[in-house]
C-alpha cells in the first residue's frame, strides 16, 4: 500500500497548538456564548466569516487596498489570490470556535455587500479585549467604524463581562483617532516603532482604552443591538457580566 502525505496549511498546525494549549491550561479562551457569531445594529450585520465569503472579501480588500496599506499590517501581504483567502477564513473561523480569537466581517443587513471587517482580540491579556476595523472604501466616513465599536463594546462588556475594551491605531490614521474620541476612549499612552509601513517606515501607535467603570450606565450601555450564537439563538444581554 502507497503511504500518503499530507500536507497542510501553517495555520492548521498554529490551531493544533491552540488546542494543546487550551487542553493544558495555558491558553485564555473565552466561556461559551461569550462572543456571538452575529451582532445586528441598526445598519449593520456583523458576524463570523464564513469561507462562503472568500470572493466578496478578496474584492473588497483590493478595491480599498490603496486606503488599507497605510495603517494595516496585513495589507502589506495582498492582494492574496481566491484560495488563500479561503484558508484564511478558515483559520478566522478555526480560531473562533476555540474562543481564542474573533474575527467578523460587516455587512449590510441583507448581506448585499462587504462594508469591512472587524475584530474582538484577546492579546491584551485575561481582563482586556483589543478592537480592530477596517472600513471598505466605498462606506468610508460614513460613520461604520464608530458604529461597529459601539456594538462590540457592548459585546465585550456585557458578554464577555472583561474589565477593559482598547484600540490601538497609527498616531497618524487621523480616523481612527477620531473613532476614539467620538465613543470616548481615554488615550492611555504611545507605543513607539511597533512595525515598519510599506514605505519602510517605523510606525507609533497610539493606545486608547475604555474602561467597564465608564461603561456602566453610559449611552452605549443602552444601545439596542441583537446577538446570536453559532445556531442563530438569541444572546441575552447583561450589564453585570464580570469574567471571573
Amino acid at each position: 500500500m502507497t503511504a500518503r502525505t499530507f500536507w497542510f496549511e501553517p495555520w492548521v498546525e498554529e490551531l493544533y497548538d491552540i488546542r494543546r494549549n487550551l487542553e493544558k491550561g495555558s491558553v485564555k479562551v473565552f466561556r461559551q456564548g461569550a462572543v456571538p457569531y452575529t451582532i445586528r445594529t441598526s445598519r449593520t450585520k456583523i458576524r463570523c466569516w464564513d469561507p462562503r465569503d472568500a470572493r466578496r472579501l478578496q474584492d473588497a480588500i483590493n478595491d480599498s487596498l490603496e486606503s488599507l496599506l497605510p495603517w494595516m499590517p496585513w495589507a502589506k501581504d495582498e492582494p492574496k489570490q481566491y484560495r488563500s483567502k479561503i484558508e484564511t477564513i478558515r483559520f478566522f473561523r478555526g480560531s473562533f470556535d476555540l474562543g481564542k480569537d474573533f474575527v467578523f466581517g460587516i455587512f449590510d443587513h441583507e448581506e448585499s455587500e462587504v462594508l469591512g471587517g472587524c475584530g474582538l482580540h484577546t492579546r491584551g491579556g485575561a481582563y482586556s479585549l483589543e478592537i480592530g476595523y477596517w472600513i471598505n472604501r466605498e462606506y468610508q466616513n460614513r460613520g461604520y467604524a464608530t458604529e461597529v465599536t459601539r456594538a462590540l463594546m457592548k459585546v465585550a462588556f456585557e458578554l464577555s463581562g472583561i474589565d477593559n475594551v482598547r484600540i490601538c491605531c497609527d498616531v497618524k490614521n487621523a480616523a481612527s483617532l477620531r473613532v476614539i474620541e467620538k465613543v470616548g476612549f481615554e488615550k492611555e499612552g504611545i507605543l513607539l516603532h511597533q512595525q515598519k509601513n510599506t514605505n519602510d517606515e517605523f510606525q507609533d501607535f497610539q493606545v486608547a482604552v475604555f474602561l467597564r467603570d465608564s461603561y456602566t450606565g453610559s449611552e452605549i450601555s443602552r444601545q439596542e443591538i441583537v446577538a446570536y450564537d453559532a445556531v442563530g439563538d438569541t444572546i441575552e444581554f447583561d450589564e453585570d457580566t464580570e469574567n471571573e
